[in-house]
This record gives structure tokens, C-alpha cells and sequence, in this order.
């Protein structure tokens, strides 16, 4: 069963694991119309059909929802709903922005600082160091760690020191270590886990302050210092790796924290220093790696990203890289291409999805005052929007369309690559938030009518009225393989092509050109151009609208 309901004590639980056949969704909607209080439980669904949605508010105050997807969550979260969002792999997703260094350490850790600071990448990273010392006894630590590093200054941390880049800080022996609004401060505040400096204040002050840009390090030692911080570590998405205790003899300090179950990685020291090396190199994979793994991709996956810029699929990929935290490339590919959900959360995000009603206003404003009127003379208008995202853009030409008697002859195109985002297309519905943009929008690109007519209001969001909907085609396409599906009067591409190479982009021209009718307009993104293709004629140098050539 796909899904599958229960009833106890007035609560109705329910656990939905597909939601793609008509049966599927007729059974799910007879199942919330009920009087009990309902836990519904979404698995591994990235998206659900507008009628759940709607029949969902309706009961929205007798009614807990609980999924594991992130598109899902920050989808119904934007629609108003409240959710509970189970991780599945959440030691998987957590983002490290690699920008500061915390390491703390008591009973045998001065090798270990040692063994960290000399594998350390050249850097603007800044790092600290928190390590149990006898309170009277004078330290050379800054010294020594100087001696251990060249790209980077060792001092002993004073009250009142900007945090600066490139800089090792050492907490001074009998004094807590504390960072706020980017200055160090000292206290003798009384001690915690029986220790002073705390690695456990020193770790939260460091994470309140940086969040997912740092990453704490506990290494060997004696007692529990640290242990009681991974929870709000945690909370603030701070990374946290424990060294492994076989390879400690001072072992306690590390099996608490393991025990709290609050970290993200046990690592040998050798394993966190390339952790830190992947985590902050750009370089830490070649160009053929990246172009071996988008092979891989399309064999697995079916999506092309070969001709996407490579600088672009590099910095996407890094990205990922570092949020899966793992050890090498081959680890990370290996993740990507056996977990579907990961690959569906991370790698589709390649292919960015921004847009809202009327983009650019000045550009409706022509495709409204001059170029929509010119297809009256067809009897049979069709215009493609490709890589239509979430929705907004074909949804605004159909307003357009019909504004100027058009829509009922008209049949738009909307396509993209991405399955997923087409379907929150096909819902339209959009966050009451956002639709004081919309209409800010539209009236700055002509439009002169009543834009809530278009919508029905459902409070938390608005849905687009059918007789739009049902003029629109939204359907997934690769402008990468797939060809030609029809001849139009007008296509629609912005913002896409600045993320495919020389190559694709050509390709992509000559099927557009294949795609229009004679003298047919193509509108492109404020940031591409086709200055220099015979194929079309320029009608708009600023505006990025072109006509077909003969």
C-alpha cells in the first residue's frame, strides 16, 4: 500500500509514501474528510497536488503534518502551513561555510593542535584554540604553535582583540574565552566541567557568533568539558567532528561527547585534516572529474548538465561537497548516485529556479504595448516559455493574453527541466506574501485591470484561476536533447542560458530559430544576448528581444 491509514482515540494517522495516480489522490482526499484530529506523514514526496493542499487547509486546525523532503517543507511552509520536518539523513544536508575553527582539548591534545596546524590550508580562516592548562603555570603554547606555521599568526588571546584573518587565537590559562560581535573577551566567570578556560563556553560563544561558518573540533582529553555544548552547536548548524578515542589514551572527554549523539563525524586526526582540506579547497576535484560525474549523472538520472558552464557545475558541486562531508570525490559520487532523494534535494538545485510575476517589468510592458498585439493576425497563437521555473512567467503572459482578447485562441508552452518544480507550476499556487510584488508588478508593466480577478484568495496563498491554467501546458523538457515540439509565435527564455557554454547555447539558438514562425519574436534574460547571430534580428537591444530573421 501507498497509503496507508489508521484510527485511535479520535486521531487518524495516515503515512503517504506516492501520490502520482488519480486513485492515489481520490483515496487520500476521502481519508481527510473526517472529524478526527489527523497526523498525516508525507514520505519522500517532494510535492503534492493542489486539491490536497486546499482540502488540507480546510482542516488545517485539527491536522499535523510531518515530511521528510526539504522541497516539501519549504513548500508548504511558504503556503502558510505548520509542519514538522523529519530528517532522514540529516547528518547528510547540514551546510559548512568553512570560515573559523574551534578546537578543544585537555590530557594529551599538544600534539594533536600540532598535527592540525601544521596540515592547515593557506587561508583567512580563523582559528582558536581552547586547551585545560595549570592556572599558575607560565605557557609557551602561541610559541610552540608559531613554530608549527607560516601562513598563519599565533597569539595569546586578550580582552578586547578584533578576531582578525589568517590569526590563531590561544585561550590564556585561568580565563574563560568568550566572542561577541567580532571581539574576544576574557572573563574569570567561575569555571564549567571544572575547567577554566571552558572549551564548552568558548564553543557556544564561537557558534551563537558564526553559526554553520564554524566548525568545533574536540580532540583527547580528560573529563567532559564540551559534551554539554553539541546541543545548541547543533541548533545553530555548527559542524562537529570528535577525534576517534582508539587513537587517544585520555579518552573520557570524547566517549561523553560521542554519547550525547550531537556530532556530525568521529574522525582519526589524519581524517579531520583532510576533512578541513576538503571543506575549504575549491580545487579538491579536477574538471574531468566533474565531467566523468555528469556522465554518470545522465546514465543514472537522465539529466543532462554536460554543457552547463563547468565553472558553474564546480561551484554547485563544491557546495554539495561540502554539505555531504565526505572524506573524497569518489564518496560524494557514490552518495549522489545511489540515494535518489539526495541527488533530488542537492544536484537539481544546479539548475536555479528565481523568478515572480512580471520580471523585469519594462520588458512586459513592450511584450504587452507591442508585441502581443501583432499576433492578432494569427488564428492560432502559441508561445513557449522555456524554463519556466515555478510558474510565474507563463502564468503572467496568459494574463497579458487575455487582457488583450487574445487568451482564448492562445496555448502556452511552459517547460523546464526540472519534474519537480513543473508540478508546483501546475498547482499555481503562490504565498499571499509575495502577492503585493505581483501586483506592485504588473501595474508597473501596463497592466490596468483588476489583478486579484485572476486568483482566488485562500488566505494564507492564492491559487491562479482555472481559465488560465487551462490554457497553459506545463510539461518537462531538455533543451540540452530533446527538439522541436511545435511552431511558435513567441518564446520565451530568460535568465536559462547563461548557464550553458558556447556550444549548448548555439545548439539552443538554432532549435529556437527551428521553432519559430516567420518573423517570430524571441525575448532572452537581461543578462544574454544575441547580438551577433544571423539567425535573428535585434528589436530591442536593452530589453534582450529579437525577432526572427528571414
Amino acid at each position: 500500500m501507498n497509503i496507508v491509514s489508521s484510527s485511535n482515540n479520535n486521531i487518524t494517522k495516515i503515512i503517504v509514501e506516492e501520490l502520482e495516480k488519480t486513485s492515489q489522490i481520490e483515496e487520500l482526499l476521502l481519508l481527510l474528510k473526517t472529524d478526527d484530529f489527523i497526523e498525516i506523514n508525507f514520505l519522500n514526496i517532494q510535492i503534492i497536488p493542489k486539491e490536497i493542499i486546499l482540502e488540507l487547509k480546510k482542516i488545517k486546525n485539527r491536522i499535523t503534518i510531518f515530511t521528510n523532503e526539504v522541497t516539501l517543507k519549504n513548500y508548504l511552509l511558504s503556503l502558510g502551513f505548520s509542519l514538522q520536518f523529519q530528517d532522514n539523513y540529516k547528518d547528510k544536508l547540514k551546510t559548512l561555510n568553512l570560515k573559523y575553527i574551534a578546537i578543544g582539548g585537555s590530557a594529551g591534545s599538544l600534539k594533536r593542535f600540532i598535527k592540525i596546524i601544521e596540515e592547515l590550508p593557506k587561508s583567512d580562516m580563523s582559528i582558536f584554540i581552547i586547551m585545560h592548562r595549570k592556572e599558575n603555570k607560565e605557557s609557551s603554547l602561541a610559541k610552540i604553535l608559531q613554530n608549527c606555521t607560516q601562513d598563519y599568526t599565533v597569539v595569546e588571546a586578550r580582552s578586547d582583540m578584533k578576531v582578525e584573518a589568517s590569526t590563531i587565537y590561544v585561550a590564556p590559562a585561568n580565563k574563560h574565552m568568550i566572542i561577541a560581535g567580532g571581539f574576544i573577551f576574557l572573563t574569570d566567570s567561575q569555571k564549567r566541567n571544572y575547567s577554566r578556560p571552558s572549551i564548552s563556553n568558548t564553543f557556544e560563544s564561537l557558534s551563537n557568533e558564526f553559526k554553520n561558518t564554524l566548525l568545533a573540533i574536540l580532540i583527547s582529553g580528560y573529563g567532559a568539558d564540551g559534551a554539554d555544548s553539541l546541543e545548541l552547536l547543533q541548533k545553530n548548524e555548527t559542524t562537529i567532528l570528535i577525534e576517534d578515542p582508539k587513537e587517544c589514551e585520555a579518552k573520557p572527554m570524547l566517549e561523553n561527547a560521542i554519547q550525547t549523539k550531537l556530532y556530525d563525524q568521529v574522525l582519526s586526526i589524519e581524517d579531520i585534516n583532510k576533512y578541513i582540506k576538503n571543506s575549504f579547497e575549491d580545487n579538491s576535484f579536477t574538471d574531468d572529474e566533474i565531467k566523468e560525474f555528469l556522465v554518470k549523472i545522465y546514465d543514472t538520472y537522465g539529466y543532462d548538465y554536460s554543457n552547463y558552464h563547468i565553472e558553474h557545475i564546480k561551484r554547485r558541486v563544491h557546495l554539495f561537497f561540502s554539505t555531504l562531508k565526505t572524506n573524497s570525490f569518489s564518496e560524494f559520487e557514490e552518495i549522489v548516485l545511489n540515494n535518489k532523494n539526495i541527488f533530488k534535494d542537492l544536484f537539481l538545485n544546479i539548475s536555479v529556479n528565481i523568478t515572480t510575476f512580471y520580471r523585469n517589468p519594462e520588458v512586459f510592458k513592450i511584450l504587452r504595448n507591442e508585441i502581443l498585439p501583432k499576433l492578432d493576425s494569427f488564428f492560432d497563437i502559441k508561445v513557449w516559455c522555456a524554463g519556466c521555473s515555478s510558474g510565474e512567467e507563463p502564468y503572467s503572459i496568459a494574463i497579458f493574453l487575455k487582457e488583450l482578447g487574445l487568451l482564448d485562441r492562445s496555448l502556452i508552452y511552459a517547460t523546464d527541466l526540472n519534474s519537480v518544480i513543473l508540478k508546483n507550476a501546475q498547482n499555481g499556487l503562490y504565498p499571499k506574501e509575495s502577492y503585493n510584488s505581483f501586483l506592485k508588478n504588473y501595474y508597473e508593466s501596463g497592466g490596468d485591470e483588476s489583478f486579484s480577478q485572476y486568483f482566488i484568495n485562500h488566505d494564507d496563498f492564492v491559487e491562479v484561476k482555472e481559465e488560465l491554467k487551462e490554457k497553459i501546458l506545463f510539461f518537462r523538457h531538455n533543451l540540452a536533447l530533446d527538439s522541436k515540439i511545435n511552431d511558435f509565435q513567441l518564446i520565451f527564455c530568460r535568465n536559462v542560458l547563461i548557464y550553458f557554454d558556447k556550444d549548448l547555447k548555439e545548439r539552443i539558438f538554432t532549435l529556437f530559430n527551428q521553432s519559430l514562425d516567420s518573423y517570430g519574436f524571441l525575448v532572452l534574460g537581461e543578462s544574454e544576448s544575441l547580438e551577433h547571430n544571423n539567425k535573428f534580428t535585434t528589436i530591442d537591444k536593452t530589453n534582450k528581444i529579437y525577432k526572427r530573421s528571414k
